[in-house]
């Protein structure tokens, strides 16, 4: 990662990428390392080393797809390296001005408006998301050229293709929980902000010291066969609704490729594709191609990757849970095995019916207008019996009704745990932010506590992720920048460090000033990251500040950063 700093750039400079020096742009080589300033990006994309929107130096180009071109590059504010997507569909523009304006073909000027404001709608959505777990953070959207750019992170680690081709075997069912699991509270994110991904693939994935992250996004025509874009689908991870022109997608798109993530994790083998799958879908389910796989898991998977968007789980949530717990509906047609009881008896029973109907048929028939009256009364006997076996199964059904407990408040994994509730009820779960509930209790129930529900039935818990806002600590300011940082940590905020002067020794030196937001605001956990503001030593010489050890710049667990230099030195705040 690149050491946090801040960069005075003037205007018209871009920063160097070989000594992350700023420099004049337009300029053959660094004057400060002498790296050259060659342009070998392919004509009709930016020029490396130039500068766009008077921030971002522009790299090597990287990829180009059916929606445009992807850069490397340098935010000059800060140097820290970005990856840039540029929108040039390559179906609708034609050629490039020299000051850098793309230019739409003729007759597709308002195809390439509309799209080009998807491209916005999607990267502006993902800017406001910030920084979510499980998800490379969207930095920022710039519009400029006649079309857009999307600011990212880049991506860090290994594809989670590559780490799995490495094994000689496929994950456990533990190990892709804990792999994965991020990236599908990621695609949860996504769900709630009403967007949807459509590219879910272990291509998109990388594995990073921080976890797993979801990266490669990208607007409806790209994932979508047959649109005004070139397509861009990966076989086997892409939903069936994909690859035709007329159907809808929805939540239920990504998590059919959720389902052949895990499907790719757990058998280490790639899903048959979607489009062949319609035609003959003789894909084997992922307990035969793994015997080691829970039965439950498998039939998770399946539920996720069902050809028919109706019948999949319609949250990643809800397939997470179906995954983690044996206890979750895994058909529409599942029956427990009380219920399989209950079939049983009723059957039984309609069979004795149906044999005495026929013994009172082929007596009527034997015996002749002399047993008529005899066939009368015994078929008056039986319609009697039929009348109270079916009151008698009347009321057992609704002797067998039970009310639904109240699960408010309690601990879900107890609640999944318990061998009564598993043969009683299936469960479905939803997560939400709680200030009242501690994280994995439940905040509230569908039906309600009491409710009369038949054996079976399916209860839905909303269970607590715990509060999405903390309180910056109003006694952080004073603290030692140690003390400040493991306070900090401890509440979840994730924190930067900006080191400020102290004139006349005004402040005890590497002591928290002040923080910006201000102490007693809330800020949310895990995402917002509030500036922690540390004094300098005295300007003055004085004999007794010491300066602390020197350490490396870094970035923690948590994702906070420290901006202390390797050297000892100081970056300016």
């Amino acid at each position: 990662m690149d050491r946090e700093r801040k960069v005075t750039a003037l205007p018209n400079q871009i920063i160097c990428d070989n000594c992350m020096s700023c420099v004049d742009e337009g300029l053959a080589e660094c004057p400060f390392c002498g790296a050259k300033f060659e342009n070998r990006n392919p004509r009709g994309t930016l020029p490396a080393y130039s500068l766009l929107a008077g921030r971002y130096t522009i790299g090597a180009c990287i990829a180009v797809d059916g929606e445009g071109v992807t850069y490397q590059a340098i935010d000059v504010t800060n140097a820290h390296r970005v990856v840039i997507k540029e929108y040039v569909p390559v179906t609708m523009c034609a050629a490039r001005t020299r000051e850098g304006a793309v230019v739409p073909r003729a007759g597709k000027e308002v195809m390439f408006k509309t799209t080009r404001m998807d491209f916005v709608d999607l990267y502006r959505s993902l800017v406001t998301l910030g920084r979510t777990e499980g998800l490379v953070t969207v930095l920022d959207l710039v519009e400029t050229n006649n079309t857009a750019y999307a600011v990212r992170e880049p991506d860090e680690g290994e594809t989670l293709q590559a780490y799995l081709d490495a094994r000689e075997e496929p994950l456990t069912q533990e190990e892709a929980l804990m792999l994965l699991r991020p990236v599908v509270y990621g695609v949860e994110a996504m769900h709630r902000m009403g967007l949807l991904h459509r590219g879910i693939s272990p291509e998109t994935v990388f594995i990073t010291p921080a976890g797993a992250k979801l990266s490669g996004y990208a607007t409806l025509g790209l994932r979508n066969a047959g649109g005004e874009l070139k397509s861009q689908l990966v076989d086997g991870y892409a939903a069936p609704e994909q690859y035709a022109v007329a159907e809808f997608d929805g939540k239920y798109t990504d998590i059919y490729s959720l389902g052949a993530l895990f499907y790719r994790a757990l058998t280490g083998h790639t899903p048959l594709a979607a489009n062949l799958r319609r035609m003959n879908d003789n894909m084997l389910p992922a307990h035969r191609v793994n015997r080691e796989l829970p039965g439950y898991v498998s039939t998770a998977i399946g539920r996720a990757m069902r050809l028919n968007p109706s019948e999949r789980p319609q949250s990643a949530s809800d397939l997470l849970a179906a995954i983690t717990t044996p206890t979750r509906l895994d058909s529409k047609f599942h029956l427990t095995s009380r219920q399989w009881k209950f079939v049983a008896i009723a059957a039984g029973g309609l069979l004795l019916v149906i044999l005495l109907s026929v013994w009172a048929i082929l007596s009527a028939v034997g015996g002749g207008e002399e047993s008529s009256s005899s066939s009368v009364s015994t078929s008056a006997s039986a319609s009697q019996s039929q009348s109270s076996s079916a009151q008698s199964s009347s009321s057992q059904s609704v002797a067998e009704k039970v009310s639904v407990p109240n699960f408010v408040g309690n601990l879900y994994q107890d609640i999944i745990d318990s061998d009564t509730y598993k043969e009683t009820f299936l469960f479905t779960t939803e997560y939400e932010y709680s200030d009242d509930y501690d994280e994995g209790k439940v905040i509230r129930q569908e039906p309600a506590f009491g409710t009369k529900v038949s054996p079976g039935a399916t209860i839905k818990l909303y269970v607590s992720k715990g509060p999405e806002y903390a309180t910056i600590p109003t006694n952080i300011v004073g603290l030692s920048k140690g003390d400040a940082q493991q306070l900090l940590r401890e509440n979840n905020i994730l924190f930067e460090i900006v080191e400020t002067d102290n004139p006349d020794g005004k402040y005890t030196a590497y002591t928290v000033v002040k923080t910006e937001p201000e102490v007693g605001q809330k800020v949310k956990m895990n995402e917002t990251v509030v500036k922690v503001y540390v004094a300098k030593e005295a300007t003055s010489t004085s004999s007794e500040s010491t300066p602390p050890p020197a350490s490396s710049s870094s970035s923690s667990q948590d994702g906070t950063t420290s901006s202390s230099s390797s050297d000892g030195q100081t970056p300016s705040a």
